[in-house]
């Protein structure tokens, strides 16, 4: 899920100045899982903005489980609110910037709307955990290597990245760069270790192809189809 915090309330504002008729729009997904962009959030936002002398036309919060940046699930929530949107002098968006981007390309390529579309929030990246304690544990690097490095990856959890080993500052299984964190290195050691696979460390050197890791980059959704008979 991608982390987010809410942006400080002077930068919003500074964001909707002479935009005083505003659609709010919140995300289903990470964000009300994050408490920045549910249901209760945006209407607490609406609750800020309106003291702060804004009109609320609208507010949209999809349900827990449908995201915002999946267009199946945002467009349906669009359509109710085409009136206001129309209307509406911006639009604030409670939700990663996939979301955002997701809704402008909605709002502006099939409904012909121009409309100034602004974030609330700052996204942190992909983490995992919950219920309460999330953190960052993958990059999306486009070319997984867990499998070699007993589940943990050494490319987020190494203050470095280091892909072929420790650096020279480690220091009694502590990271140099934050000596309150277990080195990735150690631990993918001890990990090997206990699952009886510590020759996976004399494998050949890793060589990762960054070209992977490009920006931006796309899929393609087809048919899933297996080789095995």
């Amino acid at each position: 899920m991608i982390g987010s915090y809410w942006k400080p309330t002077e930068e919003i504002l500074g964001y909707l100045e002479g935009k005083n008729k505003l659609v709010l729009m919140g995300c289903g997904g990470c964000a009300t899982i994050f408490h920045t962009g549910g249901e209760p959030e945006v209407g607490e936002m609406a609750r800020i903005l309106s003291k702060c002398g804004k009109t609320i036309l609208a507010t949209i919060a999809p349900p827990l489980g449908e995201f915002t940046c999946y267009v199946p699930h945002s467009k349906p929530h669009l359509d109710k609110h085409r009136e206001e949107l129309e209307q509406c002098d911006a639009i604030l968006m409670l939700s990663c910037g996939d979301g955002l981007q997701v809704v402008r390309k909605v709002v502006e390529g099939e409904y012909g709307l121009m409309k100034p579309i602004y974030p609330s929030l700052d996204a942190l990246g992909h983490m995992g955990g919950g219920p309460t304690l999330f953190e960052e544990k993958c990059q999306q690097c486009g070319e997984c290597l867990l499998g070699r490095f007993a589940g943990i990856c050494p490319l987020t959890q190494c203050a470095k990245g280091l892909l072929n080993g420790p650096c020279g500052g480690s220091k009694n299984g502590k990271c140099e760069v934050n000596p309150e964190r277990d080195c990735a290195w150690v631990l993918i050691y001890e990990r090997l270790a206990k699952l009886g696979q510590l020759a996976r460390m004399k494998g050949e050197p890793i060589i990762k192809d960054y070209r992977k890791m490009t920006r931006p980059r796309s899929i393609e959704l087809s048919p899933v189809t297996a080789d095995i008979p």
